[in-house]
């Protein structure tokens, strides 16, 4: 920076911004992503031809990370999320990540008939439940260029959970034995017999305007949302307008159980 050259002067100034860039990272929280989970396992066979087994995993998924995809923002962009950009943006970021599901079971049971010459006849089924995920309460930043979804108006996971998903499996099969070391068989499988559909993931965006994230606050704490200056950033007396779509689903946020 001291050289009379103007490159060298340039270059020493370019220098000196990404030194200033880096002294702020101390400001970033720690990314943090932990999953804990205790899981029982039952395996039993009440008799020679038939056989149950069940899964319980109780689980929980907390961070303020959820890895190289955005699961609140939809944003696939591995290692260039906006994640981490600005330490502000970071308000609010901790609590059960998107794909925190604390109950999961899972049961399958089987049961073979014997037909002797006719041939064997074995019936299923497998039957599996699970919480919903958790959802969240997002406003607008007012640093340009971010756009929706990344102000986290209130902690994460502090929206209602989507309702808990569950599908019944049902397998029929007849085999015929060939001979002693063949049997020929053919079977059915019936996915989602009872054709469970359920809304996941909805539209979490309590408001478009620019508002800062409230910290330590709950859901009657957003009637007290103040609305940003588009220019400054500070906050003016005015109440940013709700979402009329918040916590329902939208046209480019659907996923369903359906087979």
């Amino acid at each position: 920076m001291a050289s009379s050259d103007p490159k060298q002067r340039a270059l020493g100034d370019l220098y000196e911004s990404r030194a200033q860039q880096m002294y702020y990272v101390k400001n970033l929280e720690k990314p943090v992503r932990d999953y804990d989970a205790i899981q029982l396992t039952l395996t039993q066979r009440p008799t020679k031809a038939s056989l149950v087994m069940a899964t319980y995993t109780y689980a929980k998924e907390k961070g303020n990370y959820p890895g190289l995809f955005s699961t609140e923002t939809g944003q696939n962009d591995p290692n260039i999320t906006s994640l981490y950009d600005l330490p502000d943006l970071m308000a609010n970021r901790y609590g059960p990540l998107g794909l925190d599901r604390p109950h999961n079971l899972k049961i399958d049971g089987f049961y073979q008939f014997d037909l002797k010459k006719a041939g064997l006849l074995t019936t299923g089924g497998s039957f599996r439940a699970q919480s919903g995920i958790a959802h969240n309460v997002l406003g607008e930043s007012q640093h340009p260029g971010y756009g929706e979804g990344e102000s986290y108006l209130l902690a994460r996971g502090a929206a209602p959970r989507s309702p808990t998903t569950s599908q019944l499996d049902i397998h029929l099969a007849y085999g015929y034995r060939m001979n002693k070391h063949t049997t020929l068989e053919g079977f059915v499988n019936v996915f989602n017999l009872f054709d469970q559909q359920d809304q996941l993931n909805q539209d979490e965006n309590y408001t478009l305007d620019f508002v800062n994230p409230i910290i330590h606050g709950d859901y009657n704490d957003l009637k007290h949302v103040k609305t940003l200056d588009e220019v400054s950033g500070a906050e003016i007396n005015t109440t940013p307008i709700k979402n009329k779509n918040f916590g329902h689903i939208g046209m480019n946020n659907v996923n369903v159980i359906n087979s």
